[in-house]
């Protein structure tokens, strides 16, 4: 499936599911599956620790595409999960939003401003993502794939460079981000210009799973640990909610912030005339600092 180009992460997570199936079905062929069998191992995949919506985004997802693709190109006779479903419960949520409350960004962030020995790619990170998703909202997966050289200055604008080249982008697309005045107040400008060309939140090298990725479960991990266990919110993600929600009550455009975290655009005719990084940079002086109480 190399012609349609998955992303990393896509193919990392989808690894795991052929994986546990080809244990599963050890010793058939993909083109002696039936139906029935496809039914039966999906509903099994759904536990205590694995809900049925995930079964149904990532394992029923995976095999479908996978094997439909297979069907299409003429290598099985049919795609036995076409008409396998997963019934997914409504989700109750006792939690009104999935941004972070004050109290848990003053948290987070007061923990990280602490990290002072930067010695290694993960104190490092757990200094400097929180706050950079803060004023960016970002995914965190796109700031710790960063390198040295993905800090720029353009047209007198300091600026991040979230690019494909760099690691996974979940758009495929490249987008430049200018970086808020608070974050250049603190060092980072410093900090990137001694990493050069260097990733800056992890050491490159050969691994089953890319080690920007791993350094995003482990700053998660960090975060849990300092006292983040409402399961409601998302330790690193939960940044993207909280810089929407911030941007919105500052007066910046809901079209202006979805240029500036990736999101997509409500309408065809919101993506034509992109702002311009000046522009960019001009909104955000609207963003206020984050309250360390």
């Amino acid at each position: 499936m190399t012609e349609r180009n998955p992303r990393a992460g896509t193919i990392e997570g989808w690894k795991y599911v052929f994986l546990e199936m080809d244990e599963h079905f050890k010793g058939q062929s993909a083109a002696s599956i039936s139906p029935a069998e496809a039914r039966q191992w999906i509903k099994g995949m759904i536990s205590p620790e694995r809900k049925a919506g995930t079964v149904s985004n990532t394992w029923l997802n995976a095999s479908h595409t996978v094997f439909e693709w297979a069907a299409e190109h003429g290598y099985i006779p049919n795609n036995p999960f076409a008409d396998v479903k997963v019934t997914v419960p409504k989700r109750i949520r006792l939690r009104e939003t999935q941004a972070f409350y004050p109290e848990e960004q003053r948290l987070i962030l007061n923990a990280a401003r602490d990290v002072v020995d930067l010695s290694t790619p993960d104190a490092a990170a757990r200094r400097w993502v929180p706050w950079i998703c803060a004023y960016s909202g970002a995914r965190v997966g796109e700031i710790t794939q960063m390198r040295g050289s993905d800090i720029i200055k353009r047209d007198g604008t300091h600026a991040l460079r979230i690019t494909p080249d760099a690691g996974t982008v979940k758009t495929g697309n490249a987008r430049v981000v200018p970086l808020h005045g608070h974050l250049i107040e603190q060092g980072f400008l410093d900090f990137a210009a001694g990493r050069s060309e260097a990733p800056l939140f992890y050491t490159p090298r050969e691994s089953k799973k890319p080690p920007y990725a791993q350094a995003r479960q482990r700053l998660a991990a960090w975060v849990r640990s300092l006292g983040i266990s409402d399961k409601e919110v998302q330790p690193n993600h939960a940044w993207r909610h909280t810089f929407k929600q911030i941007a919105d009550h500052a007066g910046i455009t809901e079209r202006t912030s979805n240029y500036i975290t990736g999101h997509a655009q409500r309408d065809t005719g919101a993506k034509y005339g992109a702002p311009t990084l000046a522009q960019m940079a001009d909104a955000m002086k609207k963003f206020p600092r984050y309250d360390l109480g």
